[in-house]
């Protein structure tokens, strides 16, 4: 007996498919043995991805912002800023910043990379980490750096250290 099969359960199948392949490509072409935590994490995070294209758009009132734009707003004179953000993806998780001059002008800009994060919150972190590492090796001065996660401006404000994830990120970025 044939029961219906859900749009999101042959979406699984079909991811499961996928990461089977491309790791036999890798065992084949490349000679990496990829292992099978790396592989069922990898799969999971793909049908979490994939899964959000099934959901509804949501409402058109819910897309509508109830609050003014945000703007950027520039520096004191003689001061860079640095807006750093990061993002969650299948394979981990990149962070970008941005360097601008009180001008507005960019000065600089990176995008970095984290294979194996995906975590928000460290993700945010490492963002701002990032950031601080460019102002150390750069011997900046005078430096303003801005995200937009709440929790992590206010743990590196207050000198939070905590004892779980983030912790030793947050070590060095105080």
């Amino acid at each position: 007996m044939v029961s219906e099969t859900s749009p999101f359960h042959i979406l699984q199948c079909v991811c499961l498919l996928w990461r089977i392949w491309k790791s036999r490509n890798k065992v084949t072409f490349d000679f990496i043995q990829p292992h099978v935590r790396s592989l069922a994490k990898q799969f999971y995070n793909q049908v979490l991805e994939f899964s959000n294209l099934l959901l509804p758009p949501p409402p058109r009132s819910s897309l509508i912002p109830n609050h003014p734009a945000a703007t950027w707003v520039p520096s004191p004179e003689d001061f860079l800023k640095i807006n750093v953000d990061a993002a969650v993806c299948a394979t981990g998780c990149s962070s970008g910043l941005v360097i601008r001059g009180s001008d507005g002008h960019v000065v600089l800009a990176f995008r970095l990379q984290h294979q194996g994060i995906f975590n928000p919150y460290l993700a945010e972190l490492l963002a701002f980490r990032d950031a601080i590492s460019i102002v150390a090796s750069r011997s900046l001065t005078h430096v303003i750096v801005e995200g937009d996660s709440e929790v992590v401006v206010n743990h590196i404000r207050q000198g939070f250290i905590e004892d779980s994830i983030g912790g030793p990120v947050l070590r060095e970025c105080l």
